[in-house]
């Protein structure tokens, strides 16, 4: 086996920034060599994974040597609970591709300020560098739409999906999947995102809709590219990165974002009670340099950059998200409105889509067969369809309700009152009747349109 010395010095770093979360964090009493103490320290907490930013952190220490780098992996919802109790570690910095992170710990005063000004030009107006208070930084921009396999959908007759309308049509029964929200912060990304665009109501009349075709839903937002590309479904929703790592394997997975573009920012932060401000507002401006945002590039990260200073021509036309960018074709994320009601929309989805996921599945193949019927009226059936659709999409939860803070408090406190614990299961009991009662309406309606088309032998 050739092994380039690039390679080597990357799964070098890549291991002793491993064991460095693990010695140096295991116990924050404990430093792995007291001499070195006198150093400057930078320590970061991050739900990304090695493979992501190991290569910033050796392009980091080879521009800036005077700096010790310590790491520590860790989902985004351990590190925004250990953060909020206090930051007993003193991790310096936070660093995440949830953009809704940030906005919670910025609400429970646990971000840094800093007065610091990226003098980087950015990629565009509408993508700034900056919350509006500068609490945070983007510095990689993602967009969502939809995966597919070739091979799977021209085995069974299918053309590619082209827009987000196209994963409602009957062809795509069986052929989707997507994960659920409330396991995938990624995916909850893409459920707010629709929400945010289509509205509330006619947001949830979309998800539930495509719900119908869906083969499955993941529990991990990673399943759904790996189930895409070893042809255990045909398509699927998801973030571009994580498609983009599939495609570079094998050109028979293929991406398409969707018309309008879902964009939403990775981020980081200075954390309050960290030790080293100095080596921390060192790191961000690294992060959002030419060096920094040119590793985003890298075919095993392949993000898009904040900057605009990394591109030559051909890098900008292989990264088609910044013609969408400019174009104006593409939608930004309310991290605001995402935050108030976060919780609420795991548990609804789940609710009403993962817990029924077999129901709509039923529901939907029955008009499909149905529209195939011999004595199918075509008219009389886009009535049906539309009928079904409207009531198996009807919400137990109005748009104005999902902003309600007494309600969200249900969803996300962790410490109830008995009242509040006893509304809590009310409201979840309430839910499942709902959905109960118009999975059977509509049942009903595909049955007396069934036996009016097919009428009993005399």
């Amino acid at each position: 086996m050739n092994i380039t010395a690039g390679t080597m010095v990357i799964a070098m770093i890549r291991i002793s920034v491993s064991l460095l979360s693990v010695l140096l964090f295991a116990n924050p009493a404990v430093s792995a060599d007291p001499a070195q103490n006198q150093q400057k320290t930078l320590a970061i907490i991050t739900s990304f994974s090695p493979q992501f930013y190991v290569p910033f952190i050796a392009k980091f220490r080879e521009l800036r040597p005077d700096i010790k780098v310590q790491v520590l992996n860790k989902k985004t919802t351990a590190a925004i609970d250990e953060i909020i109790r206090g930051n007993e570690r003193r991790f310096d910095l936070f660093w995440s591709s949830s953009p809704d992170a940030f906005v919670v710990l910025k609400q429970a005063g646990r971000l840094r300020y800093l007065d610091y000004i990226a003098h980087y030009p950015p990629i565009s107006p509408t993508q700034p560098y900056f919350d509006e208070q500068g609490w945070f930084y983007n510095f990689a921009l993602s967009g969502v739409g939809f995966m597919w396999n070739r091979a799977t959908l021209d085995e069974g007759g299918i053309g590619p999906p082209r827009s987000w309308q196209d994963l409602t049509h009957p062809r795509f029964y069986g052929q989707l999947a997507m994960s659920t929200p409330s396991r995938s912060g990624t995916n909850h990304l893409i459920v707010e995102s629709i929400l945010q665009d289509m509205g509330w109501e006619k947001g949830w009349t979309y998800l539930m809709t495509i719900a119908g075709n869906m083969k499955t839903i993941t529990a991990r937002s990673f399943s759904v590219p790996d189930g895409v590309a070893g042809g255990r479904f045909g398509a699927g929703l998801m973030i571009d990165f994580l498609a983009h790592a599939k495609i570079h394997l094998d050109p028979v997975n293929q991406f398409e974002y969707g018309d309008p573009t879902y964009v939403m920012p990775a981020r980081i932060a200075a954390l309050q009670d960290g030790r080293n401000v100095e080596a921390a507002v060192a790191f961000i401006d690294f992060l959002l340099s030419v060096d920094g945002q040119k590793v985003l590039l890298q075919p095993e990260i392949n993000r898009l950059p904040v900057s605009r200073e990394p591109f030559v021509g051909h890098q900008e036309a292989a990264l088609p998200l910044i013609n969408l960018i400019r174009r104006e074709k593409t939608r930004s994320y309310d991290t605001g409105l995402s935050t108030v009601r976060y919780s609420l929309v795991n548990v609804l989805f789940d609710e009403l889509i993962t817990y029924r996921l077999l129901e709509r599945k039923r529901l939907w193949k029955k008009l499909i067969d149905l529209a195939k019927s011999n004595h199918s009226d075509p008219e009389e059936m886009e009535r049906l369809k539309r009928q079904v659709i409207d009531e198996v999409s009807k919400m137990p939860v109005t748009d104005r309700q999902s902003l309600d803070p007494e309600i969200n408090e249900l969803f996300t406190s962790a410490s109830l009152s008995a009242e509040q614990r006893q509304q809590k299961r009310n409201l979840l009991d309430d839910w499942e009747h709902f959905v109960t009662r118009q999975l059977q309406t509509a049942d009903k309606l595909i049955v007396r349109r069934e036996t009016d088309t097919n009428p009993p032998l005399r």
